[in-house]
């Protein structure tokens, strides 16, 4: 897509005028019409203004493609057991990108568990249902369904289940890092129907 079009496009789905843009940004009514009609190229400095008023990236401004979204259907999930008996479903593209989400089930009792226990980058766990407590580094936190905790992923971490009934969390990882004990991974046959029985292990 041209660089004008997509400026265009998106003040039209942000609700601007050419006017409002043009206020936002600090350029004139007239160079911002030049812009959207592909009549003058805009320096970076000048896109860093616009991308800031249209609320985007420059990055996205000028990417030539437009890739479509990746779709992870529920039953397309690939699910793993890891090694705090979690049943671990991983909800981002494959192949990885640069953003990693994970949907752990864990037991009373369980724990999210990974083979290092550590990795760069950030992390950021939503506890969806039950009581989990997140360990990063010497810092204890207690979640509730709803609440959310985002650390630095260079301190060791884990998510356990404090809580007597099964825990549900959303985990996003960047960059992508997850990576299983070999001796955690089974199938996900095996997975669902120890999860529908109820066996803590």
């Amino acid at each position: 897509m041209q660089l004008g079009k997509k400026i265009r496009e998106l003040r039209f789905r942000r609700g601007l005028t050419v006017q409002q843009l043009a206020d936002a940004s600090s350029l004139s009514k007239g160079f911002i019409s030049q812009v959207e009609n592909d009549r003058t190229s805009p320096s970076l400095a000048t896109l860093r203004d616009l991308a800031r008023a249209l609320d985007t990236s420059v990055a996205y401004l000028v990417v030539e493609d437009d890739p479509p979204p990746f779709i992870v259907r529920e039953r397309d999930c690939a699910q793993v057991m890891d090694a705090g008996r979690a049943q671990v479903q991983i909800l981002s593209a494959q192949p990885r990108r640069n953003l990693e989400v994970l949907m752990a089930m864990l037991p009373a009792g369980g724990s999210a568990v990974t083979d290092r226990g550590y990795h760069h980058g950030e992390e950021c766990v939503v506890c969806l249902d039950g009581r989990v407590c997140v360990a990063n580094g010497e810092h204890r936190v207690v979640l509730e369904m709803g609440d959310a905790c985002h650390y630095d992923g260079r301190s060791p971490h884990t998510v356990q289940n404090v809580g007597e009934t099964p825990a549900r969390v959303m985990i996003a990882i960047t960059p992508t890092s997850f990576e299983l004990h070999p001796r955690a991974k089974a199938s996900a046959t095996g997975v669902a129907r120890e999860i529908e029985v109820g066996n803590p292990g």
